[in-house]
Formats: C-alpha cells, sequence, structure tokens
C-alpha cells in the first residue's frame, strides 16, 4: 500500500489574520492515517472535545485536492464523487451539497488553517477512532477491504503451551533465592582459596575523581553477617565512567607479588544495596575490573545492579596473566551504594567455571504483579487486535444466515524475526528451529558492502535458504556503514577503494560508487526484500560525512526509493537511543526532509539492562518523527537463565505494546561453537531455554487468534475479534464447505464475502 506519509506536505497558510484563540492542548495529541504517524508543523488541537488539525496537512493525506477562496474564507476539499465545503468560523459545512452541521468549526489560529478531524475524515469514507490514552485519532481509509495475503505459507509454529492464552497469565522464572546462593557459595568455597578478604579489600581505599564526582568511603553495617561495607557517592555522573574509580590495594594474588595465572579460575563475590539513585528504574549500578596494572588488559570488567534489598553478586572470572589492579566504577547515576561482604576466591586452573553461581538481582520491573506491565497488556489488547468480519451469501447473492465461521491465524502481520548467516543454509536444526519461531530475517553481515561484493552467492543463498523456511518478511542490512573493517580489524565491511584517496577526494567519483553499489544490490533482492537499513550507526562511524556532509544521506534514500518505489520501507539503524547526539541527528535528517520510513532500534542489552519503563519511554520519544519502529537486534546475554528469561519476556511485551512498532528481530537467538555465550532459546543441544518458552508461549499462545468460531446473523454476517495476521477462514453452510486464505490486518476494513455456492 503506498505510503501515506511520503505525500503529505505540511506548509504554512498564510491566510487573513482572525482572533487568537488560546486551544492548543497541553498534551501532545496524535494522528495516525493506517498507522502512519503524521507529523504537522504544527501541534493538533482540541476545543469543544473535538480535533482540529492543519487543513492541507490532512486533506493531502487523505488524497485530496483542495482549493481556498481567500475572499469568502471558504475552503473546499475534493477526492473523487466526494465534495467537501467549510468555511471558517461556520459550524455549518456542506458534503456533496447537502448540509451537515459541525460540532466546531474551522478556523484559522495563528496564521494556520484548522480543521476538525473527523468530519473530514468520515465525509471521506475513512473509519476514525480515538485511543484516549495515547492521546491518538486513529484514521483508518477504506479503499481495500483486506490486505494482500504475501504469503501462503504454514511454518510447523508451537501449538502445545503450559499456560493458558489468557494475556495477563504471563510465565514467570524465579532465580535461586538468598538462602540458595549462600549455600552454594559455602559450598564453592570450600573448594577454593579464599585470595582476597574483606578486611583487606576494605584496608586501603581511594577514589579517582573524588573531588569532582563523589566520595568513596568505608562504613558500619548492621544485620548481615559482614560489619562494614563500601560505600560510593556519586553526586556527580562523569562523561565517562572511567572518570570515577574506586581502588583498593588488594589484589586477587596469593601472596604480594606473586602475581596471578592466566589459567586460574577465580570468583569474585560481594553483596550490594542501593540507598539512593536517580536512575530511571531505581536501581543502582556499578562496573568491577580486574587488570594488568599497565596493559590495562583486563580479566574482568562486569557491571552488577541491585535495588534496595541486599542482593548476592558473584563475578567469575579468568584469563589475564598478572591481573591483579582492583577498580569500582560507580559513576552511572547520581547515586550512593554499598557493597559488603567481598571476597575473591582461587579455585585452581582445573576448575569448570560453568559451575559457579551466577547472580540473581531482584528487578521489581520484572516482578510478576509490576503496574507497568498491565498498562501494557491493556494497549496491546487495543492496538494488535481487531473486529474480522465475514459475510457468507450463496450464489444467487441472498445472505445465508447461520453459516458456521472459524478462524485459525497462521501468520503474524507483526515481524517476530532472526538475523541469518550460513547457518541458514547449512545447519539442519537451526533450520528448524528459525522456521519454527519466525517469520522474518536479518542479513547479518553478507548484505554489507564488501562482505556482499566479495561473496555475493553467500546473501543469495541464504535468502533463498529463508524462502524455503517461510520467512515472511526479509531486511536488508545494509546497504551502506562508514565503517572500514570489521570488529576483527580485517574484515572489510567496506571495500578498500572507498578509502582511497581518489574517492575521498574526489565527490563525483564518491556518488559514482556509491549509486552503483546501492544499484545492484537492492535490484539483486527487489523481489523479496521490502525494507533496507540504508544507512547504519551514524553516530560512531562518519568517514565519508566528516568529508562531504550529510547531504550523501539524503541522495543514498532518495537513489534506493527512485529504484524500490514508495512501497520500500527504508530504515536508518543505530544503538545509541539513549543518548543526546542520536536525537539531534534525527532532528537533522527530518529537518533536511530525507526520505526515510523507519528507525531501527539495535536493543542490544547484554551489558546494560534497560528496565521496561525505561525503554518505552524511549519508544514513545520518536512518535515526534513520525517514522515506523522495529526491534532489530535484539540481544541479551544474562547468565541467569531465569532472569534472561523474565527479561526478555518484559522486552517483548515493551515492543508489541507500542503503537509505532511494527517488528522485533533477534540477534541470535541459540548457543554453539561459533556463537555469543548465553544466547536466548535455545542451548548447543538444542533444548529450548526458559527465555525460549517464554517467547513462545507470547508469540504464538496469548498473541495468536486459533480455533475462533462465530455463527452469521440473520444478515449473513459474523464478526471475530484476534490479533492481526494471515488466517485460514472455514465456513461451513448448506451441508457445503468453503475455505480461504486470507490477511486480515491493521488499516483494513477486514471484511471477507463468502460464497457458498
Amino acid at each position: 500500500m503506498k505510503k501515506l506519509l511520503s505525500i503529505i506536505l505540511v506548509v504554512s497558510m498564510l491566510f487573513a489574520s482572525a482572533p487568537l484563540v488560546n486551544v492548543f492542548a497541553e498534551t501532545q495529541i496524535n494522528v495516525t492515517i493506517n498507522s502512519v504517524s503524521q507529523s504537522y508543523d504544527v501541534m493538533p488541537l482540541i476545543e469543544n472535545g473535538r480535533t482540529l488539525v492543519p487543513m492541507r496537512g490532512i486533506f493531502e493525506a487523505l488524497g485530496a485536492e483542495i482549493k481556498w477562496d481567500d475572499e469568502t474564507k471558504t475552503v473546499t476539499g475534493t477526492k473523487g464523487d466526494t465534495n467537501i465545503i467549510l468555511k471558517i468560523g461556520s459550524t455549518l459545512a456542506k458534503v456533496n451539497d447537502k448540509d451537515v452541521t459541525l460540532d466546531v468549526a474551522a478556523k484559522i489560529i495563528g496564521g494556520r488553517t484548522f480543521v476538525p478531524v473527523r468530519f473530514v475524515s468520515e465525509s471521506l469514507g475513512c473509519k476514525v477512532d480515538w485511543d484516549n490514552d495515547t492521546k491518538t485519532v486513529i484514521i483508518n481509509s477504506s479503499s481495500t477491504k483486506l490486505a494482500k495475503l504475501v504469503s501462503t505459507f504454514h511454518r510447523p509454529v508451537p501449538t502445545e503451551f503450559t499456560k493458558s492464552n489468557d494475556l495477563y497469565d504471563i510465565m514467570h522464572f524465579e532465580g535461586a533465592t538468598i538462602e540458595q546462593q549462600e549455600a552454594s557459595y559455602n559450598d564453592i568455597k570450600s573448594k577454593g582459596e579464599v585470595v582476597c578478604t574483606e578486611d583487606e579489600f576494605l584496608e586501603s581505599i581511594s577514589t579517582t575523581g573524588e573531588a569532582k564526582y563523589g566520595t568513596s568511603e568505608v562504613v558500619e553495617v548492621e544485620g548481615q553477617t559482614f560489619k562494614k561495607a563500601l560505600r560510593i557517592t556519586c553526586t556527580t555522573p562523569p562523561a565517562a565512567t572511567s572518570g570515577f574509580i574506586t581502588r583498593t590495594k588488594a589484589t586477587p594474588e596469593r601472596n604480594p607479588g606473586d602475581g596471578v595465572a592466566a589459567d586460574d579460575v577465580m570468583l569474585l563475590v560481594f553483596r550490594m544495596r542501593t540507598l539512593s539513585t536517580n536512575s530511571p528504574d531505581s536501581i543502582g549500578q556499578v562496573q568491577v575490573q580486574i587488570e594488568h596494572p599497565t596493559s590495562y588488559k583486563k580479566s574482568l570488567f562486569e557491571k552488577a545492579i541491585s535495588g534496595s534489598e541486599w542482593t548476592v553478586i558473584y563475578l567469575p572470572f579468568t584469563g589475564v596473566e598478572d591481573a591483579t589492579a582492583i577498580g569500582i566504577r560507580g559513576g552511572f547515576y547520581t547515586q550512593v551504594v554499598e557493597l559488603g561482604g567481598i571476597e575473591i576466591i582461587n579455585l585452581g586452573k582445573n576448575f569448570d567455571i560453568n559451575t559457579l553461581p551466577k547472580t540473581t538481582a531482584i528487578l521489581p520491573e520484572l516482578e510478576p504483579e509490576s503496574p507497568w506491565r498491565k498498562d501494557a497488556i491493556d494497549r496491546i489488547e487495543k492496538i494488535r487486535k481487531g473486529d474480522f468480519t465475514v459475510i457468507v451469501k450463496d450464489a444467487e447473492g441472498n445472505v445465508i444466515p447461520d453459516a458456521q465461521i472459524e478462524l485459525d491465524m497462521f501468520e503474524h502481520q507483526f515481524e517476530f524475526g532472526t538475523m541469518t548467516g550460513p547457518n541458514t543454509v547449512t545447519n539442519e536444526n537451526y533450520r528448524k528451529t528459525t522456521s519454527i519461531n519466525f517469520n522474518a530475517g536479518v542479513s547479518e553481515h553478507f548484505m554489507k558492502w564488501a562482505p556482499f561484493e566479495e561473496t555475493p552467492d553467500q546473501a543469495k543463498n541464504q535468502v533463498q535458504a529463508a524462502k524455503e523456511l517461510g520467512i515472511k518478511y526479509f531486511r536488508g542490512h545494509s546497504i551502506f556503514w562508514e565503517r572500514h573493517k570489521g570488529s576483527d580489524k580485517t574484515t572489510n565491511m567496506t571495500p578498500d577503494y572507498m578509502f582511497t584517496d581518489d574517492v575521498l577526494k574526489s565527490k563525483e567519483k564518491f556518488d559514482e560508487l556509491c549509486k552503483k553499489h546501492l544499484t545492484e544490490i537492492v535490484t539483486e533482492f527487489k523481489d523479496y526484500v521490502k525494507e533496507w537499513d540504508v544507512e547504519n550507526e551514524l553516530i560512531t562511524n562518519t568517514a565519508f560525512k566528516d568529508i562531504y556532509g550529510m547531504e550523501i544521506y539524503k541522495n543514498h534514500y532518495k537513489w534506493v526509493r527512485e529504484i524500490l518505489g514508495d512501497d520500500a520501507e527504508l530504515y536508518y539503524n543505530d544503538f545509541k537511543q539513549f543518548e543526546e547526539p542520536y536525537y539531534k541527528l534525527l532532528d537533522e535528517m527530518v529537518a533536511m526532509d530525507i526520505d526515510f520510513d523507519g528507525i531501527g532500534i539495535q536493543s542490544h542489552y547484554d551489558g546494560s539492562t534497560r528496565m521496561p519503563s525505561e525503554v518505552m519511554r524511549m519508544y514513545e520519544g520518536h512518535r515526534k518523527y513520525g517514522k515506523r519502529l522495529k526491534v532489530t537486534e535484539y540481544s541479551n546475554s544474562i547468565e541467569d537463565k531465569a532472569q534472561q528469561a523474565n527479561y526478555t519476556r518484559d522486552m517483548l511485551i515493551s515492543c508489541f505494546a507500542e503503537e509505532m512498532m511494527d517488528g522485533f528481530l533477534m540477534w541470535g537467538y541459540c548457543d554453539g561453537p561459533n556463537a555469543s555465550a548465553n544466547r536466548p532459546f535455545y542451548d548447543t543441544e538444542w533444548n529450548l531455554k526458559p527465555a525460549g518458552l517464554v517467547y513462545q508461549d507470547l508469540v504464538y499462545n496469548k498473541w495468536w487468534t486459533r480455533d475462533a468460531k462465530a455463527t452469521t446473523d440473520k444478515n449473513g454476517v459474523a464478526t471475530i475479534r484476534g490479533f492481526y495476521g494471515d488466517y485460514d477462514v472455514t465456513v461451513t453452510a448448506n451441508g457445503k464447505t468453503v475455505t480461504d486464505m486470507v490477511a486480515f490486518h491493521k488499516g483494513y476494513d477486514n471484511e471477507l464475502e463468502i460464497v457458498i455456492k
């Protein structure tokens, strides 16, 4: 469906002045048309309970032509056979020469002409709803009764679950209790040697940046097995956490000066609580580092978090010769945290590090009764489900009452996906679990410029494999990434020749090569790949922009649009959503009128677990741009499987509850020899982990409509409410059964007529 957003031209209307009326809403009023957020240069307003919007923006977005008569202060909007006339200041309007009385008149405010949005939209044949929670006017055009069914593939999705399909009946996994952790720790402690005691750790404390950023001190503690604790007070968080570090002269050596063997397995344990913090989720955070004193190579560099209650923190480490310098970074927030019972145990060279206890922090927002979740689930019920109407008739056009209707969903409209790689082609277990779990895919590596140019068959084979597995949606990632080498410092992300003087000193040559590349790759996959990250990570990679400016981005999006047309989804993708420069970049892209449709929010929550409320506020902060959103690279490597499952559950709920969101894609979902450790869904034996169980319960149980039945009324009509997606429809009447496959998607009338012959 052609994007309405691309044709909206919100321009200033400098008509004759009228008395200024202060009717602007105190809170932002949002408008969506067919799920596309509208952007106006002035905010919509509410008067007498009716929403008014800028005249030209709404008429043109709905495909109507407008004329203005300055002498009579009259606006005329025309679309097809419909003609609408409104006069400024008058509550009497005309639709096809018939008088209509309005609740509120069109008016000029601050040089802008405002018209009542419901009247205009409904007069042009649209359905209008109001979502009071998000203060959103929801407009759906009725130009198409049903979405086009893109694929009839039926993936082997999960069908058996341990929980009900009640949206509020969530899965929740409990981690080890404090008592269980202590028992486990005492057992481990008996198998090793304590090489750093609490007293040794607290004996000599110093702080880098103490005067500027905060203080560190040893305080007395009551009611615990330990009597003293390290209190870190951060009054001003530094720009970099390395600016505020609490250090100790204690080391993990058996004897001072002995050093540490690289293959010694050790465990740092301490208890932590947060006395105060300005973090959005009321969670305190520190990062512990153990490093070589001169090379700074680290054997441990892990974050720890806690709420107001004491939490046991376990941090296993090994792997760096003579890493003896210990420091704690405490400058993540304005906060006061305490660490007590600090010990380091050396377990020797052959100890299995995987048997060591894992941290189980109690995070209030992940608890089953956390209040944010009910509000989010309520929104899911409103925005992810719709009413689907089936009308049954006989061959002569007569309606058939009492016909039996059954709807069975076989695919989501929403994209739930994963990155693809060589395993998508060669590994049968990977292929099987991909098809079971995902309807969307994104290329991890081989659609980037240099990899595609060097080995194009890799991308082609992965795309073909994705088709075979029933992957309905596929994202191209990414056409441009201003990064020369990958994380291994040797693999090219962008070809070497793009960094030569011939290119870096010739804008003409630069443009020629960029256009050649984007033309080749988007043309190669245009029949299947309808969505592209045109630009990627522009905050941290600016090699070309630094020379040629941001105009190159506008050209890139323009050239891709010229090839793929309005139906393509063109994204900007980044991981900097919690940093100010990211929003400045988006502001500049919008100000330059760069033609992009969506924003990819990578969502790597490995070292930093942002709480759901903070993540949802971040999503809401994107609404002003009027772009679609997508979680494009979710990863979470929390070692505690219970916490990993609960966190993944709530990231899925947070995402699905945001109306601007269209997808949630994993950046890897299974463990393996070439994979990052602790991926969420499957272990190396292809057993489902708790996070995988949570995912399947949400996506294929709670957010899935199956065996939904209804009977047509006397008018031959039956209506069933379900999740937006693709459905098998079965109709039985007069001893005959008819089946069909239909897309019931958001933004459509979702009205299906079945004829029983």
